[in-house]
């Protein structure tokens, strides 16, 4: 049996047990993640650092849960039913969309650092560093849509695929806008390397989304074989 196919019919033959549910719910845990850091950027723009810190805590906590959420799912991968090739191609996946929450959780600290340095970020720097981090939700949710009718739709999940790499060439653009601002701007040295790391930390986490997509589709491409 085609291995790529194997894993599709071991997930399919799970549905409704750990790996599936649990893939959801890691793939909802890495978007909440990404929310509150766009939630955190808005009250930043706003100058309402207090609530961006209410913002970061939560992101913290919710990396952790889908960390322990990882872990689990990557257990259970590691059972049985699948080959060698077939255990990787899977936790591969699962390891690449947890490393989404983690460079989220890489952008909270840095604004954590402007507030605790008090290093000045213009407000309309904010708003567009926020604009990636809004473009960056809608490529997850993408994402999680593809591990929910992966089975049952592919078509509607090449068309998620696909709406994930539209995402990434967006965020793409937004990066390099956000960088020429951020250097032209008037802020200090600190701030400017906090800022950049900041998009640079968005930026990752959106090419990591790609990533977890290109996986999708090499699974379903080999499924026609």
């Amino acid at each position: 049996m085609n291995e790529k196919k194997g894993i599709m019919l071991w997930l399919s033959k799970r549905k409704g047990e750990t790996v599936m549910m649990g893939s959801r719910s890691h793939g909802l845990m890495v978007q909440d993640t990404v929310t509150e850091l766009d939630l955190a950027m808005k009250a930043m723009a706003k100058g309402d650092q207090v609530n961006a810190m209410k913002c970061i805590e939560r992101l913290i906590m919710q990396e952790a849960e889908a960390d322990k959420i990882e872990d689990k799912l990557c257990e259970d991968a590691s059972g049985g039913e699948l080959s060698v090739q077939e255990r990787e191609d899977l936790i591969y996946f699962i390891r690449k969309m947890d490393s989404i929450a983690n460079w989220a959780k890489e952008g909270a600290i840095h604004i954590q650092l402007l507030v605790e340095t008090k290093a000045l970020v213009p407000d309309y720097i904010w708003i567009e560093m926020g604009k990636m981090a809004s473009e960056l939700i809608t490529a997850v949710k993408h994402l999680v849509k593809t591990t929910e009718n992966m089975e049952t739709s592919p078509t509607e999940t090449l068309g998620n695929i696909d709406a994930v790499y539209d995402q990434e060439k967006i965020i793409d653009g937004l990066y390099f806008s956000c960088t020429k601002q951020v250097h032209l701007s008037p802020m200090d040295p600190r701030a400017v390397m906090l800022a950049r790391e900041l998009i640079f930390a968005m930026e990752m986490a959106a090419d990591t989304c790609k990533a977890c997509a290109d996986t999708i589709a090499i699974i379903l491409s080999a499924r026609r074989i």
